[in-house]
């Protein structure tokens, strides 16, 4: 099922004292997929929800805050972060990109994660592809 696909956007600024995406506006296009309904009775995926996402070229690239963009998108959908399967993709034809999130230091209030990148696996295109809008590996 999908919860989302549209243009995710913030403006740089903060009403409610929760730290924005980045202090500069920008957007993405997102598509947002809950694996439940596709799943068969009895298992279960380490990440039920995968998060597909493109930069627009409007506006701050998230590529090195990753963190701050993939709590947003949490906290407003409701997901887990750790049990996302996070997906850039590209309209260029490159590879997908997977970030890969681990938890770090706990600073105030505040937690630190750090990000690192990936090529897309075979598995996980195979996990995309049948239900979800990509054609040769690319959403379309």
């Amino acid at each position: 099922m999908v919860l989302f696909d549209g243009i995710y956007s913030w403006s740089g600024k903060t009403g409610t004292g929760k730290r924005p995406v980045s202090w500069w506006p920008g957007s993405y296009k997102v598509k947002i997929i809950d694996l439940s309904d596709t799943t068969p009775s009895g298992v279960f995926h380490m990440k039920p929800w995968i998060c597909l996402f493109t930069d627009t070229g409007k506006g701050f690239n998230v590529r090195n805050h990753f963190q701050y963009f993939a709590q947003s998108i949490c906290q407003e959908f409701g997901l887990v972060m750790n049990k996302v399967l996070w997906v850039e993709y590209f309209a260029q034809g490159r590879p997908m990109d997977v970030a890969l999130i681990k938890e770090g230091a706990l600073i105030g209030s505040e937690r630190l994660y750090t990000v690192q990148w990936r090529t897309v696996r075979d598995d996980e295109i195979s996990l995309i592809k049948p239900h979800h809008g990509l054609r040769d590996g690319l959403p379309v």
